[in-house]
C-alpha cells in the first residue's frame, strides 16, 4: 500500500506566558531553561492510502492539535512530518469568514483550495444542495447556528475532492440525517481510496467509519491499532476513570499535567530533506530578529522620498522639487496650442506616464495608478494637460476618460460590505463615516491614526489595525482605500462592461455612484472611494 502520512518523533510545545510583554521578549532572548507545555509529544505512526484512521482521548488530550498539525495550520517544534497529498479541514467554521454569505464563502474557500471560477461555477450548486441551508445562503455566516457552519463547511470540503480529509468534532452538531449523508459521503471517499482522519468524543462514529484509532492521551500516543483492540482498551479507561472520586481525577489530571510541561525543546530535527542530507534551520530567535529589522527598515521607507506604499496606491510621487513646466515654458514653442478645459477625468491607462513638457520627450519621475481623479486643465489632440493634488503633466488623451462620460448608477459603498477583509467588515459603516470629514475630526477621533507625507505635500492617514488608509487632501479625508479586500467582478456588482472603466488585463475597474467614484483593484486587492467632486 502507498504511504500517504508519516510522523516521525513529532512534538508541538507551547511556551506559557504570564503577560504580553514576556512573550515579545522571549522572542527575542528565549530562555532554554523555561518550562513549556507540551500539547503532542513525540508522536510516531505511518498511514497508508485509503485508511480511515480515529483520533479518540479525553479532552486536552492533543487530538485537535493533531487534526491542525495535519493540515499543516501550524509546524511542529520538532519531529518530521512527510505527507502525499493536499490536506483539507472540516471542523465548525473551519475556514469559514463570518462576515461573508454563505454563497460568498464557498467562492473564497474553494479558491483557496486552488478550483477555478469555471470549477467553482460547476460545483456550486451540488455544494448547497449537499448543506440544505435553504435562503441563509445568501445571509453572512456570523447569522448561522453551529449545525449550519458545521454543515456548509463539510458540503464544501467534501466537493473539492481533497487527498486527505480531516474530521474533527464536525459531525457532532448535525441532525441524523445530515449526518447520515456525511457517512455516505466518507464511505464514497474510502472507495476512492482517500485518506480521513476522523476526530470524535463519538465511540460509535469511530467503530462504524474507522479502520484504525489513534488513541491520545494527554499529548502523547497511548495506542495505535485496528479499531475493535483500541475501542475495547479506550472503554476500559473511560470506565476506570468515571469511577474515580472527584479528588482523585483531579489528582490523576493534575499529575499528567504538570508531566507535559518541560523545558523548551529546540528543533534538534529538521523538517526539510535536501539530497538525503538534514539541512539545519535557523533558531528562532534570529529569524524574528531579521524579520523585525525588515520590518523596521519598510516602515521607514515609508518615510523616505518615495513611500512604497504611497507609490503603489495613489501614484503622483516627484522625486525632485522641480515644478511641471507651463505653456510658456520655451520648450512648448512651436506645439499646437492648447484648449482650456477645466474638467474631472478618470486615469484609464495602466499605469499611466505621465512627462514635464508638452511634447511630452521628458518623463516626469510619477506613475498615475488606475482609476485615480486627475484635473484635465487643457488639451488638444496630441496632448493633455492635467494637474494632481499640487503638481502638472502632460499625458496622451487616449490615457484618460472625462468623469462626465462614466455614466452614473445606483451603487453606494453598502454594496462592497462583504467583500472588505474582516478587520474592517465589522466596523465599516464607521470607518465610511469619515469620508470627507476634516483632517482634525479624524484625529480627534481615531487615536491609532498615523501620519505620512510626500513630497508633494499630500498626507495619507494610516489606519493600519483596521486594514485601511484615509486620503488627505486639502485638509479633508476626500478618499479611503480599504486593504486586503476579496476579488471583485462587475458581474457580482449586477454591472455590465459598458458601465464600468476596466484595464487592459481586466484585473481592476472604476465605476461611478451618485456620490463617489468606486476603484477596484484584484491585483492589489484594494477598494478606493472617493468623493465625487
Amino acid at each position: 500500500m502507498k504511504l500517504k502520512v508519516s510522523f516521525r518523533n513529532v512534538s508541538k510545545q507551547y511556551v506559557l506566558y504570564k503577560k504580553q510583554s514576556d512573550k515579545i521578549k522571549g522572542l527575542f532572548f528565549p530562555n532554554k531553561n523555561e518550562k513549556g507545555f507540551f500539547a503532542v509529544r513525540d508522536v510516531s505512526f505511518d498511514v497508508y492510502e485509503g485508511e480511515t484512521i480515529g483520533f479518540v482521548g479525553i479532552n486536552g488530550s492533543g487530538k485537535s492539535t493533531m487534526s491542525n498539525l495535519l493540515a499543516k495550520i501550524i509546524p511542529p517544534t520538532s519531529g518530521e512530518i512527510d505527507m502525499d497529498g493536499q490536506p483539507s479541514l472540516i471542523a465548525i467554521a473551519a475556514g469559514l469568514n463570518n462576515q461573508l454569505s454563505g454563497k460568498d464563502n464557498i467562492r473564497l474557500k474553494c479558491l483557496m483550495m486552488g478550483l477555478t471560477n469555471k470549477e467553482i461555477d460547476e460545483l456550486y450548486e451540488k455544494i448547497v444542495e449537499f448543506a440544505d441551508i435553504g435562503d441563509f445562503i445568501d445571509q453572512p455566516v456570523k447569522s448561522y447556528s453551529s449545525g449550519m457552519k458545521s454543515r456548509l463547511g463539510f458540503a464544501i470540503s467534501a466537493h473539492i475532492d481533497p487527498d486527505i480529509l480531516i474530521i474533527d468534532e464536525a459531525l457532532s452538531v448535525g441532525d441524523q440525517t445530515f449526518y447520515q449523508k456525511c457517512v455516505d459521503r466518507i464511505t464514497e471517499f474510502k472507495e476512492q481510496g482517500k485518506t480521513i482522519f476522523f476526530v470524535s468524543h463519538s465511540i460509535s462514529q469511530i467503530q462504524k467509519i474507522c479502520d484504525r484509532v489513534a488513541w491520545m492521551h494527554y499529548g502523547e500516543l497511548r495506542m495505535f491499532d485496528n479499531t475493535k483492540k483500541v475501542v475495547k482498551e479506550y472503554k476500559e479507561f473511560v470506565d476506570w476513570f468515571n469511577k474515580l472520586s472527584k479528588k482523585e481525577k483531579k489528582e490523576y489530571q493534575l499529575k499528567h499535567k504538570e508531566g507535559r510541561k518541560g523545558v523548551q525543546k529546540t528543533e534538534k530535527v529538521s523538517r526539510y530533506q535536501e539530497n538525503g542530507k538534514r539541512r539545519s534551520l535557523f533558531g528562532p530567535a534570529l529569524q524574528v530578529t531579521i524579520l523585525a529589522v525588515l520590518t523596521i527598515l519598510l516602515a521607514l521607507s515609508m518615510f523616505s522620498d518615495r513611500p512604497l506604499r504611497t507609490l503603489a496606491t495613489f501614484g503622483a510621487i516627484s522625486s525632485d522639487k522641480t515644478e511641471a513646466p507651463q505653456s510658456k515654458n520655451p520648450q512648448t514653442k512651436g506645439a499646437p496650442d492648447m484648449k482650456k478645459v477645466d474638467q474631472q477625468a478618470i486615469v484609464t491607462a495602466d499605469p499611466l506616464t505621465v512627462y514635464k513638457d508638452q511634447a511630452m520627450k521628458k518623463k516626469a519621475d510619477v506613475i498615475l495608478p488606475f482609476g485615480q481623479e486627475v484635473q484635465a486643465v487643457a488639451e488638444n489632440k496630441q496632448t493633455v494637460q492635467i494637474k494632481t493634488a499640487t503638481e502638472t503633466y502632460f499625458v496622451k488623451p487616449v490615457a484618460l476618460q472625462k468623469a462626465e462620460k462614466l455614466k452614473s448608477l445606483s451603487i453606494g459603498p453598502g454594496q462592497f460590505n462583504s467583500y472588505v477583509s474582516p478587520a474592517s467588515a465589522g466596523s465599516y459603516e464607521y470607518l465610511l463615516s469619515f469620508l470627507g470629514k476634516e483632517e482634525s475630526v479624524l484625529k480627534r477621533r481615531m487615536q491609532t491614526l498615523s501620519s505620512i507625507k510626500s513630497d508633494q505635500g499630500d498626507t495619507i492617514e494610516r489606519l493600519t489595525t483596521e486594514k485601511t488608509d484615509y486620503v488627505i487632501q486639502n485638509g479633508q479625508a476626500n478618499t479611503i482605500v480599504f486593504r486586503e479586500v476579496m476579488s471583485i467582478s462587475p458581474s457580482t456588482l449586477g454591472l455590465t462592461e459598458q458601465n464600468v472603466l476596466m484595464n487592459e488585463k481586466q484585473t481592476k475597474f472604476a465605476v461611478k455612484g451618485e456620490n463617489n467614484l468606486f476603484v477596484i483593484d484584484n491585483e492589489q486587492h484594494t477598494l478606493t472611494i472617493s468623493v465625487i467632486k
